[in-house]
């Protein structure tokens, strides 16, 4: 049955309805001096649920250029594994050091 359009109603099409997607955002960890390379890797594996192939790579990586991009989230979700990266870190003695930005 075809649809009526009554009198004074206009038909909503796909133009408008707007899906937003939620920006991505970068998670970088820093190099320092005194963060041991093992710790590194630690916070990679159960903060950021990396494999352990992948986690030694990233450490590498930032113990050799300085910074690497460790994840790719969104903005809450990068945060929370922030403050979970500097209280771990702080927690065990360590200046760890870990930035977000847009991607």
């Amino acid at each position: 049955m075809p649809e009526t359009i009554w009198p004074g109603t206009t038909e909503e099409t796909d133009e408008a309805v707007r899906v937003e997607t939620i920006p991505p955002y970068k998670v970088i960890f820093l190099n320092d001096d005194v963060t041991t390379m093992d710790f590194v890797v630690y916070v990679l594996l159960t903060i950021f649920k990396k494999d352990s192939s992948t986690a030694v790579e990233l450490m590498l990586e930032i113990h050799n250029t300085g910074a690497a991009v460790v994840d790719v989230l969104p903005l809450e979700e990068a945060e929370l594994r922030q403050q979970q990266t500097h209280q771990a870190a702080h927690s065990a003695g360590f200046p760890l050091r870990c930035l977000i930005e847009p991607a």
